[in-house]
């Protein structure tokens, strides 16, 4: 059996690592003739209770992302690869499973953020919690 990734869904926060995923990605949807989504999750404030303070989020991290996006979107089209950008108000590894579950994505591609061991133990990672619980194959790139 052959495995084929053309649905490949990349959570992306402009880090260092989330691009070396973000490039990662791209290779694999050019082999496959594959598309990439990336996904950038906004954390809301802690205590929001209306839909604007959300809103307020959401905007801010699209602020935030709009030149990391940039940089993904001129290397796909350095590449021919089809991509797409997306926000979302959630919780980082919630937010990717949910949407890889429902929109049947092939490969979840993530970069590796580097917790301490403590920092793991104390408030686990995104990475981890996307590997136990998604429904396709998770891919961690260092």
């Amino acid at each position: 059996m052959r495995t084929v990734f053309r649905r490949l869904l990349v959570g992306y926060d402009g880090s260092e690592t989330a691009r070396k995923a973000m490039l990662a990605a791209f290779e694999l949807a050019q082999a496959f003739r594959g598309e990439v989504v990336a996904l950038a999750v906004a954390r809301p404030p802690e205590f929001a209770e209306l839909e604007g303070e959300v809103n307020s989020a959401l905007e801010e991290a699209r602020g935030t992302l709009a030149e990391a996006f940039g940089w993904a979107r001129n290397e796909a089209q350095k590449r021919g690869v089809n991509f797409k950008a997306r926000t979302q108000v959630g919780h980082p590894a919630e937010t990717l499973v949910r949407l890889a579950e429902e929109e049947h994505f092939d490969l979840i591609v993530l970069g590796r953020r580097g917790l301490t061991p403590v920092q793991r133990w104390m408030l686990g990672s995104v990475s981890e919690r996307v590997l136990r619980y998604a429904p396709c194959a998770v891919m961690v790139v260092h």
